[in-house]
């Protein structure tokens, strides 16, 4: 399409006048071929110089490469990377065998297992453990059963379990039980108090409180009081009451049996004495 540059008309390209105004577009045409002429020269001239730009780059590209340096480079690489490959193959090896030899040792040491002691003396089972590479240690627990007293009643860990080496088991032992429970025995008379005390296995102290309000001769006072657990080494005292009035019959009684044992023994010395008289007449 040509546009006219008088009346901007459309007009066919092979249009010598404008179909509108009658221009005549033949210097036009001329002047748009000389420009089309110098555009394509220019062009070519571009693609010229790339193309011979682009051949000289790689012409120098190629000289810069040498081949020796890589040839030289190529097989010391390789010797290294070879060395590498072995010292971490070596290595990996090393650290294998150490672990498994680790892990053998820690199963042996894990792998323990625990006899049963129980119904043995303290004595056997220290010994059966020694034996088993474990240690122990003793919990005391009273018992009023005499095949208890001594034995291993129960363990911390249970018989055929497993365990590591050097492990604590806790052994309870049967020790018997030397406490002994305080009766009540005030308003007793001395006689039933003592009785009852050495039935009990309990020691005692006897004290006595002169009164003139409780019957003579019974207890009054006991300095543990009933019902509470004591060991059997521990000692309780017993107040007895002495009635004054009842203590002066008994000392005129005391003073009538001393007189008696007086005369008794004078009558005893004069025999004595006649006796002795009679064996020196018969010497004579």
């Amino acid at each position: 399409m040509i546009i006219c540059p008088n009346c901007k008309t459309e007009n066919e390209d092979d249009a010598k006048f404008c179909k509108n105004c009658g221009y005549y577009f033949l210097e036009e045409n001329s002047n748009n071929q000389d420009n089309n002429k110098k555009e394509h020269k220019k062009k070519d001239k571009v693609k010229h110089k790339t193309k011979t730009k682009n051949k000289t780059k790689i012409k120098k590209e190629k000289v810069k490469t040498p081949k020796y340096k890589q040839s030289s480079d190529k097989p010391r690489s390789s010797i290294f990377t070879k060395i590498l490959l072995l010292f971490f193959i070596l290595l990996s090896i090393g650290l294998l065998i150490i672990a498994s030899i680790l892990g053998y040792h820690y199963y042996e040491e894990n792998n323990i297992e625990v006899p049963n002691v129980i119904g043995a003396s303290y004595e056997e089972a220290t010994v059966i453990l020694d034996t088993a590479n474990l240690s122990y240690e003793m919990k005391e627990v009273e018992t009023t059963n005499q095949e208890e007293i001594g034995i291993v009643i129960k363990q911390s860990k249970k018989g055929g379990s497993k365990t590591h080496e050097n492990a604590v088991i806790t052994l309870t032992v049967g020790v018997l039980d030397n406490h002994v429970t305080v009766p009540n025995v005030i308003g007793m008379t001395l006689e039933e108090a003592t009785s009852t005390l050495n039935k009990n296995n309990i020691s005692y102290r006897i004290e006595y409180e002169e009164t003139t309000d409780e019957e003579n001769n019974t207890v009054i006072k006991q300095s543990i009081r009933a019902g509470k657990k004591i060991e059997n080494t521990e000692i309780i005292t017993i107040t007895v009451a002495r009635n004054t009035n009842n203590n002066s019959d008994t000392d005129n009684n005391e003073t009538n049996n001393e007189e008696t044992d007086n005369n008794n023994n004078n009558n005893n010395k004069e025999d004595e004495s006649s006796n002795q008289n009679q064996e020196k007449n018969l010497q004579n």
